[in-house]
Order: structure tokens, then C-alpha cells, then sequence
């Protein structure tokens, strides 16, 4: 077999920095839409004085709709109508919700104008961001993607506290306005989501170097020639949008279970860092800093972890599952900080740090795992997947407290979860590095 090499004059060029950029602007979004409950949590519980449990159906609801969304539809249309409209129809639809549910005035209506319209907003918005980013670099893949991500860190950091600050000075409702305005902005980034003509030029081929570590862009490219060619082989069968090949290699069914635990394991702290903190006595303007540590670390974690995982030597499933093991021991341990705002900060700065460098190389693990062809509807597969557990993460997380009276035995869970997670994304790299060396031997 030979391996495919692209004479490329978009790919790695000024023009895929641009697109990176766009991505990150669009991503910024994207962590408004994520981060916003966990801000508003106390002022919705105040107003519309029902249990925790009720105001974590809203998260969970939104993760849900955005989840199946992105399996059934965004991924198959991402191949079909590209990235740049399903960005910016998300984008507007999120800002629809957003500004609808500042006029809502009881709980149900707020959740269809929160939660439904801007969960199928994000699923147009997190698909394409990833995507994009991965079709214009190939030699810096994994530094482009981590770097794409920042934008979720910097909104982690800053907009908590842009958001509290309009809270305190004209409500929650003119908050929602805000988030609406950053979304429509947003628009403007997600227009530079065109296609790359590159991938349109016949590929020309050459001989594998076998001696390759895993993360170079040779051995990457041989991942994607082996998915193309189970397209190929599939191609008689494919009668409908939905296929289910990939289910066949075992490295990604380990990812597929690993993923959704890793995913709802930081959502569900990043949804109750803050109102722990206010409730074990912290004021919340003060509160609102521990999220903003939580971004800031994210920040630095996302961009330490592209610049690693970019460098030959790299294994980068290792350096994921090491991060997830070690973000699961901090959030079983974040139950000792008490009143104190110090530890408060740190305990979540230091989970944000892990958890934005392992998330920052989930899609790059996924190309190794089916290639870049099959990108799109692998992240949406992972994402459908997530929803089973992003229907009641949130609401569990909730019951937990209003059980005990207390957020220790929410935390230890969910560290538990994230330990689980490192444990199955350890197994698939040496399910895939399996299926590499088979591979090669294949061809000699």
C-alpha cells in the first residue's frame, strides 16, 4: 500500500492561521453558552425557587439536545453543506435562545429559550469548529487545535466575571442579552469557515516510513488512508447518511466510552464550582474569580499541551489519560477548600489546567483513530454518545446535594468518573498503535 501525500497550497499556509483564529473567536462562543448556567445559578435560584435538581435539568437538557443533535444530523451535513453555514446558523440560533429567555418569566418557557434553542445552536458550532481547524493544518495539527481551544479557556476566565459584573449592575436578564450580542458577533468569525480547496486536488502517493512514532504526520496520514480505504470498501453499502463502520474499530469504541465520562466529569464541575463555593459561605462577585481561575488555567493547559503533543517523541494518548487521572484526583481532593477562596482557586485553576490539555487534543486523537475524512461524523458519534450520560449527569449532580446537604460526595464522583475515563482512553491507544503495527505489516 502507499500512503497519500497532498501537494498542498492552502493547508499549513498563512490563510489555515486565519481560519484558526476564526475557529477560536467562534469557540469563545461557543464556552459563553456552556459557562452561562454555572454563573446565573444563584439568581435563577432565587427567582424562579425551585431545587437544584430542576435548575440542573436546564444544563443537562441543553448538553442532551446539542449531543443528539450532532450524531444524527451535524455530522453527516458537515460533509455534505461544509462548515461555515452550520457555524453560522448555530451561532444565530443560540443568540435567538438567549435573548428569548431574557423575557421568560417562569421556569419552563425559560427552559425551551435556554436550553432547547441554544443546545442545537451549540451543536452547530462545536462540530465545525473542530473540523475546520483539522482540514487547513497538517503538519502543526495538534498546536492548531490547542490553540483553536484557547478561545473556550479565555471565555472561561473572562466571561464569568464580565457576566457577574452586568448581573450586579442591570440583572440576570440583561446578562442573557449580553450572551445573545456575543453570539451574533460571532457570526462574523464563522464566515472564514470555507472549505479548503486542497482537499479537492488528486493526492499523489508515496512509501510509508515505517519508523515513525505515532503522532507524526506520516503515521497520521496512515490512519487516514486506512479509513479511506474502509470508505472505499463500504461504498456499496452506504444507502443512507448514517454508517457505522468506524464501530469496527475497537480504538475507537474504547474513545467512545471514554470521552462522554471525561465531557460530563468537567461540565459537571465547571456547573457547580461556583455555586460551592457560595454556598460554603463565599460572597459570589468573590465566587465568580473561581471560575475565572478555572479559565486561566484552562488557557495555559491548552496551549502547554499543543506545543507537547506537536513534538515527535510525543504519545499524546498517554499524555491524555495522564491529565484525566490527575484532573480526577484534584476534583476528589477540591472537597477540602472549605470556606477559604484561596483554595478555592487553586483547586479549580489546577482542574482547569488538566482538563483544557486533554480537551484540547480530543479531536487530534480522534484523526489518529479514522483519519480526517471521517472526523466530522466520529465527533458526532462521540458527542450522541455523551448524551446518555449528559441527561442526568447535572440533575444526579444535583440530587446528590439535595440528599446530603453537602457537595463532597458530588466532587468524589465525579473525580471517579474522570478516573474511569483516563483508565479507557490508556486502552484505546494501545488498541490503536495495535491496529497501526497490523497495519504496517500489512504492508510490507
Amino acid at each position: 500500500m502507499a500512503e497519500l501525500v497532498q501537494r498542498s497550497k492552502f493547508t499549513d499556509s498563512g490563510f489555515a492561521w486565519i481560519v484558526t483564529v476564526a475557529s477560536f473567536l467562534a469557540l469563545y462562543a461557543l464556552a459563553a453558552n456552556i459557562f452561562s448556567l454555572g454563573v446565573l445559578l444563584p439568581d435563577l435560584l432565587e427567582h424562579f425557587q425551585v431545587p437544584q435538581g430542576m435548575l440542573g435539568m436546564l444544563g443537562s437538557t441543553k448538553m442532551f439536545i446539542c449531543d443528539v443533535t450532532c450524531g444524527t444530523l451535524i455530522g453527516p451535513l458537515v460533509r455534505k453543506v461544509g462548515c461555515r453555514p452550520l457555524a453560522m446558523v448555530g451561532l444565530a440560533l443560540s443568540a435567538v435562545g438567549y435573548l428569548s429567555a431574557a423575557f421568560a418569566n417562569n421556569y419552563y418557557s425559560f427552559l425551551i429559550m435556554f436550553s432547547i434553542l441554544p443546545g442545537l445552536g451549540q451543536a452547530g458550532i462545536v462540530i465545525p469548529c473542530n473540523v475546520i481547524v483539522h482540514q487547513y493544518h497538517r503538519k502543526r495539527r495538534a498546536l492548531a487545535s490547542g490553540l483553536s481551544t484557547v478561545g473556550m479557556s479565555l471565555a472561561s476566565f473572562s466571561f464569568p466575571v464580565i457576566m457577574r459584573l452586568t448581573i450586579q449592575s442591570f440583572g440576570w436578564r440583561a446578562s442573557l442579552v449580553l450572551t445573545a450580542a456575543i453570539h451574533v458577533q460571532m457570526v462574523a468569525a464563522a464566515m472564514m469557515f470555507m472549505p479548503n480547496p486542497d482537499l479537492r486536488v488528486k493526492l499523489t502517493p508515496r512509501h510509508p516510513d515505517k519508523t515513525g512514532t505515532m503522532d507524526d504526520a506520516l503515521e497520521t496520514d496512515k490512519k487516514e488512508v486506512n479509513a479511506q480505504e474502509a470508505d472505499e470498501s463500504n461504498e456499496p453499502s452506504k444507502k443512507c447518511n448514517v454508517d457505522f463502520s468506524i464501530f469496527r474499530n475497537p480504538a475507537f469504541l474504547l474513545y467512545l466510552f471514554g470521552t462522554p465520562l471525561a465531557l460530563c466529569g468537567a461540565s459537571v464541575f465547571i456547573g457547580f464550582a461556583l455555586q460551592r463555593a457560595v454556598y460554603q459561605g463565599i460572597e459570589p462577585v468573590h465566587a465568580s474569580f473561581v471560575l475565572s481561575s478555572f479559565g486561566i488555567g484552562s488557557f495555559f493547559g491548552r496551549i502547554t499541551s499543543g506545543f507537547i503533543a506537536n513534538l515527535r517523541c510525543t504519545r499524546i494518548d498517554l499524555q491524555a489519560a495522564g491529565c484525566l487521572f490527575a484532573a480526577g484526583v484534584t476534583s476528589g481532593v477540591s472537597a477540602l477548600a472549605g470556606s477559604s477562596l484561596i483554595l478555592h482557586s487553586i483547586f479549580t485553576g489546577c482542574f482547569g489546567f488538566l482538563n483544557g490539555a486533554q480537551h484540547s487534543l480530543h479531536s487530534t486523537i480522534l484523526v489518529q483513530i479514522v483519519g480526517i475524512d471521517e472526523l466530522a461524523r466520529a465527533l458526532g458519534f462521540v458527542q450522541m454518545a455523551k448524551c446518555v450520560l449528559a441527561a442526568v449527569a447535572l440533575p444526579v449532580a444535583g440530587l446528590l446535594f439535595d440528599v446530603t446537604q453537602s457537595y463532597t460526595l458530588t466532587f468524589l464522583v465525579t473525580g471517579a468518573a474522570l478516573v474511569v475515563s483516563s483508565a479507557l482512553y490508556l486502552c484505546s491507544g494501545i488498541a490503536n498503535r495495535r491496529r497501526v503495527r497490523n497495519m504496517l505489516n500489512a504492508m510490507e
